[in-house]
This record gives structure tokens, sequence and C-alpha cells, in this order.
């Protein structure tokens, strides 16, 4: 046997609703409170060594990787509570002239143990980082750097090279290339390793027009031409140099031809009829039909046989005023229509 279950109604899903936001938040609240109290209870048992109980981060280092800086440091433990950590810098201005601190506001208030400091190292001077960890009103002491930092300190990874064919056309993706790296291409026929020819890029990709029928090797490392500094190359690429397009080039490009004809084909022939439509509408007004009334509503009297019987047939005929003439007549209208009632009219005898 199966109960039918009633659908339910959108204020009972309304309510559903509101009711499960309200168990949500009451566990945050509750699970804040907890936290509140677990670390006034630790803070509470240690009295006079708050400062001292909340330890300050360890290993603080900046990993510096293509010009990306990476600020990172390990975790404090603490028993009770969720640490939050707030990191500060100091440029070479701000060290000599000011003796000022910089907050980095994407970088405060944060639970990760790292944090992208790029944007702040803006110049090749020395930098000074710290960091503290924070529990509620709790803060630990500064953790600095062991050493200042500069950014001509980044590493320059290995590079990945790509290499796509398109006739004498060469396309070369090199990665990592960014805004203060660039990259260097090498390039050579196959066989002939002592004519290496090479050229600088600093867009991502780069195009190289080659000789056709050619088998070429490529090989790439990243460089900063400030710095004069560079990485390792990376391993070579040798592709033959087609003097046509591959069948799926073609294939690809036939399609795409197709489809622009069929689009313009279309497009022509709904532009041709709109101005057909207007041209017409110029040309060839529209007159309006004339109204043509209903037969069927028309009324016809027609006259029954016995209407006919009754129908008066008036002769008028003027005759001199003569007995035998007027008898003659009479007499002469009885056998042409029996029915006929024939008046007679005297007209005046003359002389």
């Amino acid at each position: 046997m199966f109960l039918k279950l009633r659908p339910r109604t959108a204020t009972e899903i309304k309510e559903e609703n509101a009711w499960q936001k309200g168990r949500t938040y009451f566990r945050m609240v509750l699970r804040q409170f907890l936290n509140v109290m677990f670390t006034s209870a630790f803070l509470v048992s240690t009295p006079g060594r708050g400062l001292e109980k909340l330890p300050k981060p360890k290993n603080v280092f900046v990993n510096s990787t293509n010009m990306r800086h990476i600020l990172r440091w390990s975790p404090v433990r603490v028993p009770v509570g969720e640490i939050s950590y707030s990191v500060k810098f100091q440029g070479e201005f701000e060290r000599n002239h000011k003796k000022t601190w910089v907050a980095i506001s994407e970088c405060s208030g944060m639970t990760e143990t790292s944090c992208d400091v790029t944007m702040d190292i803006a110049s090749d001077v020395d930098y000074d980082l710290k960091v503290r960890a924070e529990l509620g009103n709790i803060t630990s002491k500064w953790a600095n750097l062991s050493k200042l930092f500069n950014r001509k300190e980044t590493n320059l990874t290995t590079p990945r090279l790509t290499v796509k064919s398109n006739g004498g056309l060469q396309t070369i993706d090199v990665s990592d290339v960014k805004k203060n790296v660039n990259a260097r291409i090498y390039y050579w026929e196959k066989g002939v390793e002592h004519q290496i020819m090479n050229t600088s890029m600093d867009q991502n990709p780069y195009n190289i027009v080659l000789q056709k029928g050619v088998l070429y090797c490529f090989q790439a490392q990243l460089f900063i031409p400030e710095y004069n500094k560079f990485s390792n190359y990376s391993d070579p690429v040798c592709k033959l140099v087609n003097d046509d397009s591959t069948s799926e080039e073609i294939l690809t490009t036939v399609t795409t031809v197709l489809l622009l004809g069929v689009l313009i084909l279309i497009i022509s022939l709904y532009l041709t009829w709109k101005l057909f439509c207007r041209t017409h509408s110029a040309w060839l007004p529209k007159i309006s039909t004339p109204s043509i009334p209903s037969f069927d509503n028309l009324q016809v009297d027609v006259m029954s046989e016995e209407d006919f019987s009754h129908e008066y047939c008036h002769v008028v005929q003027v005759l001199p005023q003569s007995e035998p003439l007027l008898g003659q007549y009479q007499a002469l209208t009885r056998e042409e229509n029996p029915d006929c009632k024939p008046i007679q009219t005297v007209g005046q005898t003359t002389s």
C-alpha cells in the first residue's frame, strides 16, 4: 500500500528554508561563542602570559618564481580557536625615511599561511616583510624575514615550448611569458646545428616565416633583460615546414567558406524579398474589394397562381360613342382573358 504524499505549498517551502537558514546561523553564532569562551578560559588559565602563549609564526620566507613573489610561513598551533594572520611590508623609502610599515589589506585577517605580495614589491630595492598571528584580540609578536628580499633574486623556470605549423608560418608558444619576463627562441635547420638563429619575444605566441620543405628544430629560454638573468633551455622541438596546409586545415577552411557562402546567400535572399515587398507596395497599392450584399437575406415576392387569377387587366381603349363598337370590344376582351375586367372609356364623338 502506497501513501500519496501531499505536495508542499510555496509557503511551507519558504518557512522550511527560513528555518534551515536560522539553524545554520544559530550554529555559526554558537561556534563563535564557544571559541570565545575557550579562548578566554585558555587565557585566564595562563595569567600574565597571554602574548607569550600565542607564539609568533616561524620560517618566514619569500618564494619568488618568474617575478611572482609569495610570502610563506609555518602555521601557529593552539589548543582552541582559529588563528588568523596579518602581513606588513617595508621598502627602502619607508625603512630609511619614514620609519613606518605598510599593511597589506589583502593579507589582513587571513587564515592561509601564504600571501601574494607581487603588487607590493614594485621596485628593485630591498624589502622587509613581517607577519603575526592573531586569536581574537590577542596577537603574537611580529616575525620578520631572516634577510631582506630583492625581486632580482627571482628564479626562472624552464619553459615549455609548443610549435604549430601552417605552411611556411610557424606559431611558437612559450609558457610563463609575462610582463617582466621575456623569451628567447633559438631555431636551426636539422643537421646544421652550428647555424643557430635566435630571436627575442615579449609577446606570446610568436610567429616566424621559414623556408618550406625544410626540417627545423626549436628551443626557448626565459630571460629578464634588466637583470641579464636566463633560465635553462627547453627541450628541442623539431617540425617539418610543409609546402601546403594539412588536410585538416584545408577541411576547416573549406567548411568555413561554405558556411559563409550559405549565410551570405540567406541574407541576400532576405534583403531581396524585403526590397520586392516595398517596391510592390509602392507601385501596386492594394485596392479594397467592393462590398457585395448577400442574396440569402433578400426576400422575393412571388405571386401565386391565385394572385394571378385575381389580377385585373386594365385595358383602356378610346372609342367613339357607339354602342355596337362597345359591345364588340367587351366580347373580344372576355374571349382573350375571362378573368380581366375591362374598363370602358368613352371618348367624344367626332363629327
